[in-house]
Order: structure tokens, then sequence, then C-alpha cells
């Protein structure tokens, strides 16, 4: 009974540092954490690891102000 339940708690640490890895991504960490309990972790972080990081837009491009202007 003892092992099952640390490999259980062993899983879920494993898939919360898949989801912690995975907050910077576009599916963030709640994506990520759910996806690593679905499928394996070690799936979940290789796929992390072929993915870039999720691009953020820069303000003066998200209002259409150019650089120049803000100065």
């Amino acid at each position: 009974m003892v092992l099952p339940l640390a490999m259980l708690i062993a899983y879920l640490m494993f898939c919360i540092l898949v989801g912690l890895c995975g907050s910077q991504r576009r599916m963030g960490f709640t994506g990520t954490f759910l996806l690593s309990l679905v499928i394996t972790p070690i799936l979940a972080l290789i796929m992390l690891l072929i993915t870039g990081p999720a691009r953020r837009m820069q303000p003066e491009r998200l209002y259409g102000v150019a650089e120049c202007c803000l100065a």
C-alpha cells in the first residue's frame, strides 16, 4: 500500500514540475499540467523542449505606435 502511494505522489510531483516548466508557454501551467497527467510527464517535457516559448506582442506593435514616437 505504501509503495503505490509513494509512486502516485512522485508522479504528481513530476506533473507539477512539468507544469511549472510550461508556465511560460501558450498552454500555461494548467494546460501543461493536465497534459502531463493524461500523457506521461516525460512525453510532455519532450513536447515542451521541442516547442518554443509563447510569443508576446510588444507594446508598440500592440497599439501601432512606432518606437521612434515614444521617445
